[in-house]
């Protein structure tokens, strides 16, 4: 017991048997400074999302994201579930990619059924993000400026390659993904280029490598 209280006396800082005259002190530390109402709700619109996902709820996280977001989803969902190649030509690639990956993943009566939300469900369900990802996601630090806010997004203790953006709608901050399909879209075309493909042939590529719908 008396070495267990004199642990937690080294821990909490206190002076165990050291003479006054040989006892410093430190200035404290400078305290970060209190997050801003902006800051607080951008971080809460992310939890909410977070838990959302966590919990197999995508239609809830759907209804934290940007309108523009969710009409650049919805998008590709029109394009899957249509087939249609002047809708599908008409989407940047990491988008066509995605839209034909739900054609390769899910049958034309459940293109047909299924909104973005239930989309949203169906993916969670199958484990399509992983558990992983959603559960060591974490925010960094978040900047408010006027009506849009980023924050570096953090998987595993490490930053990812896209940053964390939000902006500010009539009901509230909501998740903007413009920036990161954006980025999804320039990756493709460079490594189509890489690969000395075109686009169309180098998402095909990717699409064979994908598990058949069974």
């Amino acid at each position: 017991m008396r070495a267990l209280l004199l642990a937690l006396l080294l821990a909490a800082g206190l002076p165990v048997g050291t003479p006054a005259w040989a006892q410093t002190t430190s200035p404290p530390a400078p305290q970060a400074p209190a997050p801003s109402a902006d800051e607080r709700a951008v971080a809460d619109v992310f939890a909410k999302a977070q838990t959302a996902l966590a919990q197999r709820r995508g239609a809830t996280a759907v209804g934290l994201l940007t309108t523009g977001s969710v009409a650049r989803l919805n998008a590709i969902r029109e394009a899957a579930r249509s087939g249609d190649g002047v809708r599908l030509g008409r989407l940047e690639p990491a988008e066509r990619f995605a839209a034909l990956g739900l054609r390769r993943h899910l049958s034309s009566s459940e293109l047909r059924r299924l909104d973005l939300g239930g989309l949203a469900d169906h993916a969670l369900e199958k484990d399509w993000l992983g558990p992983n990802v959603i559960r060591q996601a974490a925010l960094g630090p978040i900047r408010v400026r006027g009506d849009r806010a980023t924050a570096l997004l953090m998987v595993n203790n490490r930053p990812a390659i896209v940053q964390a953006d939000f902006l500010r709608e009539p009901a509230g901050w909501r998740i903007d993904l413009t920036n990161t399909l954006m980025i999804g879209n320039q990756f493709l075309k460079g490594f189509a280029a890489m690969n000395n493909k075109s686009e169309d042939a180098y998402i095909e590529e990717l699409l064979k490598k994908l598990p058949v719908r069974k």
